[in-house]
């Protein structure tokens, strides 16, 4: 019985703070009222600090450093996966003014990623927003008309209408926390037995 609460402790605490976490951001990127980011994110570090005190208050002995690292690690995996999952909320028909922009963006040393061209439209939308969108294809002369999806609160950046997708998973960070929450039981069960 004494072990009993460091035990539900190791289980809960990963899981109750990456569902948390999870809806925090998730109604910080969908607010309709334009949440700031810099509260949305001080939110975030706040849950994840409270996450990784409750989880070093069931160890006597300091527990398993793996264990808050795995879990440090799935929390932020959290957040990222859950910034991938929203879409963005709006839709302008625009119309490309003037000439397209095209900057090239070339990189050096073995292992860098591959060089990059992007285009850069003018833009002249329904609202007033976006004025211009970069992407790594043209999406049209001066005067296509297309659609994009932006974010209202602007906390996102626009995107071509059909590239507005949900694309975030949860199974990274479950699979992290659940790796932390495994770990922390194995240090719960070795605590004590170095002085028997």
């Amino acid at each position: 019985m004494g072990k009993a609460l460091p035990y539900a402790g190791a289980l809960l605490v990963p899981a109750l703070a990456g569902t948390l976490l999870w809806t925090w951001a998730d109604r910080s990127l969908r607010s309709p009222h334009g949440l700031p980011t810099a509260l949305g994110v001080a939110g975030g570090l706040a849950l994840t600090a409270a996450a990784l005190l409750a989880h070093n208050a069931l160890f006597r002995e300091g527990g398993s450093i793996a264990a808050a690292v795995l879990m440090l690690a799935g929390l932020t995996a959290v957040w990222v996966e859950a910034r991938d999952s929203a879409v963005r909320g709006a839709v302008a028909d625009c119309v490309v003014l003037g000439e397209v922009k095209v900057t090239h963006h070339p990189t050096f040393g073995e292992g860098a990623p591959e060089a990059r061209t992007l285009y850069h439209h003018t833009l002249d939308c329904a609202g007033g927003y976006p004025t211009d969108f970069s992407a790594e294809e043209r999406i049209g002369s001066s005067g296509t008309a297309v659609r994009i999806a932006y974010d209202p609160a602007h906390r996102m950046d626009p995107v071509l209408e059909r590239q507005n997708k949900a694309h975030g998973s949860p199974v990274v960070p479950a699979s992290l926390l659940a790796l932390s929450a495994a770990l922390s039981a194995v240090a719960i069960s070795r605590e004590g037995r170095g002085e028997e």
